[in-house]
């Protein structure tokens, strides 16, 4: 660490534990909330979570705004304002992975600045530093309830909406989008299937990753995130094989959010900045692109960690004993070994990206904020040969 780093983003307000979502009455009752919007998706709304949350809520719910879909589309957004203004909601409750939390997001966003969001979009040129406008409103109080393991949105001030016209997903980050409270209650997560459950989950392990090699990486994101690295190894394939098992579901919420305190403080760079453009071309879940581009990433970054590098294997598990010089390679090793309990593409070609695109993307990832959070630079011939080694 040769430059002063700053530890400035934290949660709000975590309530977890096996039946936390018994408080909710309370916490949204302590944010002066006694009209709720509720918003989720499909199968959110067709599970028995849904009615969990609002018999919780009772009289407090004013609503069900069910219509989220993946990647947040940005015209939904409309629909749930004008909902949430029709109803007079003083708070808001997502419901469901990182489409729906971001759903929540953009809803405050676009409640309190009128219909303006463009405005606030991060903008980035190849070579700067991330240029976002401060949002400086009050937003309609959030609690978020997530029910994956690995979107860390909850806990994040950053949010994405895909805009499908121009196959771009538009990315935010300010403190205002923070939830004002947030509920992690593996109850919530046993509905979530087997696939769903290993890509939110790669997810996390991905940022934690990222966050050990970010030129900005520090001691507490480097606390934090070889933890959670730790209790994915160990619970996350428990939760696919027996999706019963509360106290793995929940150790894998704890890591998810520590993962995303990791990360914000110290930053992902180019799986997570892959991850933006291939969602956006592709309306790809970020897990699936993580899970294939996490390893060659790895091998060209991992280095700057030097010995501690052996921090990182022994958290995937440990592997063979060896010089320094090959413990980037035993990581590797052992990430591979994990991604084979899961239930997951190991292949871009498996997702139907045409290796024709691949020069696109590389140009395209480059103008991703995230490119700046780099230990060294990367050029296009590199960022296309990293997708070759993926495809």
């Amino acid at each position: 660490m040769s430059e002063p780093v700053f530890v400035e983003h934290w949660p709000n307000r975590l309530v977890m534990g096996i039946g936390a979502l018994d408080r909710l009455p309370d916490i949204v009752a302590a944010l002066g909330g006694k009209r709720a919007l509720v918003l989720c998706g499909r199968t959110v709304a067709g599970s028995p979570l849904l009615p969990r949350a609002t018999s919780a809520l009772g009289s407090a719910c004013a609503g069900v705004f069910d219509k989220v879909t993946s990647h947040t589309p940005r015209k939904l957004l409309d629909s749930s304002v004008e909902m949430a203004r029709s109803l007079k909601a003083d708070v808001l409750v997502s419901i469901g992975g990182g489409s729906a939390i971001d759903a929540g997001k953009g809803t405050a966003l676009l409640h309190a600045t009128g219909a303006a969001l463009d405005p606030y979009a991060i903008r980035y040129s190849p070579g700067g530093e991330m240029q976002r406008r401060p949002m400086n409103v009050t937003t309609i109080p959030h609690v978020a309830i997530p029910t994956t393991t690995g979107s860390a949105s909850e806990v994040l001030p950053t949010a994405g909406i895909r805009d499908p016209e121009r196959r771009e997903k538009m990315l935010f980050w300010d403190a205002a989008l923070v939830p004002a409270a947030v509920i992690l209650d593996p109850q919530m997560t046993v509905e979530t299937g087997p696939k769903l459950t290993a890509t939110s989950g790669m997810t996390a392990v991905a940022r934690c990753i990222e966050a050990l090699y970010s030129r900005h990486r520090n001691p507490l994101s480097e606390g934090l995130a070889l933890h959670a690295l730790r209790l994915l190894h160990a619970h996350l394939p428990r939760t696919v094989e027996a999706p019963d098992d509360l106290e793995a579901r929940l150790q894998c919420l704890a890591a998810s959010a520590m993962s995303g305190i990791a990360s914000i403080n110290a930053m992902a760079s180019i799986v997570h900045a892959l991850g933006h453009v291939v969602g956006g071309r592709y309306a790809l879940q970020h897990g699936v692109s993580h899970t294939i581009l996490l390893a060659p990433a790895m091998r060209r970054l991992l280095p700057v960690m030097g010995d501690r590098q052996r921090l990182l294997v022994d958290a995937l598990g440990g592997g063979a004993a060896g010089a320094t010089d090959d413990d980037g390679a035993a990581a590797c090793a052992a990430l591979g070994r994990f991604i084979r309990r899961l239930p997951l593409q190991q292949r871009l070609r498996e997702i139907g990206m045409p290796a024709e695109e691949l020069p696109a993307i590389a140009e395209q990832v480059t103008h991703d904020y995230m490119m700046a959070n780099l230990p060294h630079p990367l050029s296009v011939a590199d960022i296309e040969a990293l997708l070759r080694e993926a495809w």
